[in-house]
């Protein structure tokens, strides 16, 4: 059993630690209340004490320790500069989070646990959002949950969304940055130079040597799904490729993204068959400059601290289910809040919900609304919380005459006895022989040390029968996030670049709903359709109150700008999903439609499906960046928040269009670009300090 103080990867009796309660539906005891430190958690371990309490004033402080805001401050960190995150989750291997539940490192690592992940109170918040105003029509889908809305899960951990997202990874569009070139007139921001970026952050896995815009050196890991699950399950490849048009290039290739449509693999931030967010990257950042980063975690910003039209520092508060998104929020606890000082700037990065939403409760926001609540404004702009953006999305899901070969022994809702959990956990931790052949685990120690045979695990001759043929090293099914395979396409042949991309999965998922990380697997298909470069800008994040702790209210407002040029493009997607389902290699498997099902068939019934039905994940562009004359931006083009000296956002809220397909790429590159910026105008201002930094004098001053 894992002692206490310890910080192994694995826990070292797997059967011990993954009880079924804690593990199935990634939900823990309710009503628990953790007491925590004074100000920082586990995650600090490595500060002394002595600093610790002394921690009153850093260069910079970063708000969200997630796509966005994990690369600057870790940037920052290693250019010299003293750097605090305050990060609202826990870190989830992390100590603090392994005592509430033992499970929560293995749910986090695991690829093909992404959905439990995202449903697990120590690593996703619940967020409620309205597609409609108007209730009759919001009601009219099926995943509405009355007095509530439609679930929107949030990551609320170290390394933000990137600790439960599906983990695709996928370089945008070259046109979503020459748009913010032509809109802000700012060149840095040309395709041309954003690319660097990229290769910046990226560790490409599964690239050749020297690849043309690839890294090879950085953070992120990126690989593919091993194709010998094709072995195991040659249905899967059957309804993987059927109907298919290979593009010649893997999907990270500068050529795809100047618009290629066809069939690709989607590559995943995974390393070793193990999830890799940028919870790693703040970490080893910190090992390596521990007098320069500090992770506070369980630390709920509450407020900038402004004086003068200038960003001075952050109020906060320290402790777990502090905001209401929380599984296991709890209203009547009061919380400690304290105050921590920037000599120099902040950052928010605490995500497109409540980015805007911090921004508001410290006045900065459309004055009517702050007026509402007795908030004074400080900086009138109307933009926050306005644009709010994201995709259409749908599903095609299919039934199929049998359960795949793949999937038959696993048993994912009971952890004590699944063999394929079992056998994941083992091919990483030592006591299984190498090499090992399990669907999940690989031939070798996670450490890359040869472990010594365990006479106790059978399992392993049992698994070497169930698959022959599959060379080493393999991981199985477990090792991926289910995507097999990814097309893109374009709705319009005439448009300039793709905008469909269908994803292939052996689930049967149809969107957010409590509970959805329960969805079958193994004899249902869906091919997962989302709508990117959508036309709708109407959305809004809103206060209820002047409650930090208390949710905003969210209306994506469908379909009200663009709508029907939108709603014929998901129409084109379930046509195309439904066409390579009725191919014959894919028909051969394929029992029935479930969703949207053979009783919806022309495109007025496909078109009201839709709008029922659909849903997105990739919310956006609530705090932007924008034109000089455009009264709904909020930043410039260097990040920098209008009226309001020594303070930037840099996440998603950033964006005046939703990036690519999948944003997290593209988050992290601006948070890479924004680390440059910060350090550009810091060398800038060396001159005249007085305009940025903000002496100790002056911190004492205002405590």
């Amino acid at each position: 059993m894992r002692k206490k103080g310890t910080n192994t990867r694995f826990p070292a009796d797997w059967d011990v630690a993954i009880t079924r309660r804690s593990f199935n539906r990634g939900l823990i005891v309710a009503g628990f209340t953790v007491a925590m430190g004074p100000f920082f958690s586990a995650a600090d371990a490595t500060v002394n004490s002595s600093r610790r309490r002394q921690l009153r004033v850093v260069d910079y402080i970063v708000v969200g320790g997630g796509a966005g805001g994990g690369p600057v401050a870790a940037q920052l960190a290693k250019a010299g500069y003293t750097v605090a995150v305050l990060e609202a989750g826990l870190d989830p291997e992390g100590q603090e989070a392994l005592s509430i539940d033992p499970n929560t490192g293995i749910i986090y690592q695991v690829p093909a646990f992404a959905a439990v992940a995202s449903e697990h109170p120590l690593l996703s918040w619940d967020f409620y959002v309205k597609h409609y105003s108007d209730p009759v029509q919001q009601a009219r889908d099926s995943k509405f949950v009355p007095g509530k809305g439609i679930l929107y899960p949030r990551g609320s951990a170290l390394g933000g969304s990137t600790a439960h997202d599906a983990m695709l990874f996928i370089y945008p569009h070259n046109q979503d940055w020459d748009d913010i070139a032509e809109m802000t007139g700012d060149e840095s921001w040309r395709a041309s130079h954003m690319r660097k970026y990229f290769e910046r952050l990226e560790k490409c896995e599964y690239c050749q040597p020297l690849a043309p815009g690839h890294g090879f050196r950085g953070y992120m890991n990126a690989s593919l799904f091993d194709e010998q699950v094709f072995k195991l399950a040659p249905e899967i490849q059957d309804l993987a490729e059927a109907g298919q048009k290979n593009i010649p290039f893997e999907a990270n290739d500068p050529r795809v993204a100047q618009g290629a449509t066809g069939s690709i693999k989607t590559p995943m931030h995974i390393a070793t068959k193990v999830r890799v967010s940028i919870r790693e990257h703040l970490l080893d950042t910190r090992r390596k400059h521990q007098d320069k980063l500090f992770l506070i975690t369980g630390a709920l910003a509450t407020k900038v601290l402004i004086r003068g039209k200038r960003a001075i520092g952050v109020e906060f508060m320290r402790g777990n289910n502090l905001y209401e998104a929380d599984k296991f929020y709890d209203p009547n606890v009061q919380p400690s809040t304290f105050k921590l000082y920037a000599r120099r700037e902040v950052i928010l990065s605490a995500g497109v919900f409540n980015t805007p939403q911090l921004l508001k409760l410290s006045g900065i926001g459309p004055a009517t609304e702050l007026n509402d609540f007795g908030i004074k404004a400080v900086a009138d702009l109307p933009g926050v919380g306005r644009s709010l953006q994201d995709r259409y999305e749908i599903s095609v899901v299919a039934e199929l005459k049998r359960d795949l070969n793949l999937y038959k022994e696993c048993l994912p809702s009971d952890p004590l006895i699944d063999p394929c959990l079992r056998a994941w956990l083992t091919g990483k931790w030592p006591g299984v022989q190498s090499p090992f052949y399990g669907p999940y685990a690989n031939n070798a120690a996670y450490n890359g040390r040869i472990a010594k045979p365990n006479p106790e695990h059978t399992l392993l001759t049992w698994l070497r029968s169930k698959w022959p043929g599959v060379q080493s090293p393999f991981y199985g099914p477990y090792a991926n996030n289910a995507a097999y395979n990814g097309r893109i396409a374009k709705s319009n042949p005439g448009s300039a670049l793709p905008d469909l991309f269908l994803v292939g999965q052996a689930t049967a998922f149809n969107g957010f709903v409590p509970d959805f990380s329960l969805m079958p697997f193994g004899g249902t298909w869906t091919w997962l359709i989302l709508k990117a470069h959508t036309n709708n800008t109407a959305g809004t994040v809103t206060l209820k109150s002047n409650n930090p702790r208390e949710m905003p209210e969210i209306n994506f407002n469908y379909f009200q700008e663009g709508g029907k040029e939108d709603l014929q493009a998901v129409v084109k997607g379930v046509k195309l999903a439904r066409s390579f389902l009725n191919e014959p290699q894919a028909k051969q498997h394929v029992s029935q439609e479930l969703h949207p099902g053979s009783n919806i068939q022309t495109d007025e019934e496909i078109s009201q499906y839709i709008r029922d039905q659909a849903w997105g994940h990739h919310a956006s562009c609530t705090a932007k960046i924008g034109a000089d004359d455009d009264p709904l931006a909020v930043l410039d083009s260097r990040f920098r928040v209008r009226g309001v000296k020594r303070l930037r956002v840099v996440d998603a809220c950033a964006f005046p269009r939703v990036p690519g397909f999948f944003p997290v790429a593209a988050i992290m590159m601006i948070g890479e670009k924004a680390a440059d910026v910060i350090l550009e105008d810091a060398k800038r201002a060396r001159r005249n300090t007085h305009e940025l930094e903000m002496s100790d004098e002056e911190v004492s001053a205002y405590e």
